[in-house]
């Protein structure tokens, strides 16, 4: 690919984020010129544990999981980052070597912002510095969120948040999974046969519907309460519906 595609690749992705939305033409201009296109094939490492993290990483297209490996060769999946969606953010506030894997689930294209770019962009804008802040404290919420979930809720209660999740507005009758149904099994901390058997729960109560990838939310009010693990009893609740 040459210069100029590559420029407009980078623009086209990096106009998207909301990181970048407050910061001024001029300021953008130079973040774009700074920025490099990488792509990389699928299983191919973007970067490994221990290695200095480069800077901002935006995809483009594609998606890249972030993994940490147990004993034995366990791995446990801690996010998965889609198109329009960033990591890396943490090497510009520490000097520290990455402390997980991130691997490129499919054929995926990225955008690198190195860390200098970006530390002279919070020295000289002050609404990035504060997008950036805001990023970073959403990303620990999330965290903070996802440890809950796997601690407190079981499989079925952990699946429907995350279907939750995945809606585009409140309103949204349908998601389409964004990966293979055993990677978000992992993403979730259950196997594939766990995650199988509460989607066929969810699709029993009434509450979602399966074809595929495609999930229809039948009862988004329902599917609410089974994410938070406060609807005890969907069958009675079934019942009482009907009469």
């Amino acid at each position: 690919m040459t210069g100029a595609p590559r420029e407009r690749l980078a623009l086209g992705v990096l106009a998207k984020l909301p990181l970048f939305q407050q910061v001024s033409r001029q300021h953008f201009t130079q973040v774009v010129q700074n920025a490099r296109t990488l792509y990389y094939r699928r299983g191919q490492f973007v970067a490994r544990r221990g290695e200095p993290a480069p800077g901002l990483l935006a995809v483009a297209y594609g998606m890249v999981k972030l993994t940490l490996q147990g004993a034995g060769g366990a791995e446990r999946v801690l996010r998965l980052v889609g198109p329009s969606q960033t990591f890396g953010e943490v090497a510009l506030f520490r000097r520290q070597p990455l402390a997980l894997d991130a691997v490129a689930v499919v054929d995926t294209g990225l955008v690198l912002v190195p860390a200098q770019t970006l530390l002279a962009l919070i020295e000289s804008d002050a609404h990035f510095a504060r997008g950036l802040v805001a990023s970073l404290c959403q990303r620990l919420h999330a965290m903070v969120t996802d440890f809950e979930a796997t601690a407190m809720h079981g499989a079925t209660e952990r699946l429907a948040a995350y279907l939750q999740s995945l809606a585009a507005s409140p309103q949204a009758a349908s998601v389409t999974l964004p990966a293979a149904k055993k990677l978000i099994a992992a993403r979730l901390g259950m196997t594939k046969e766990t995650f199988s058997r509460a989607l066929r729960e969810l699709a029993r109560d009434g509450l979602v519907a399966v074809a595929g990838r495609n999930i229809a939310l039948l009862d988004r009010e329902r599917l609410a309460h089974a994410g938070r693990g406060t609807e005890i009893d969907l069958h009675q609740s079934r019942g009482a519906a009907a009469s």
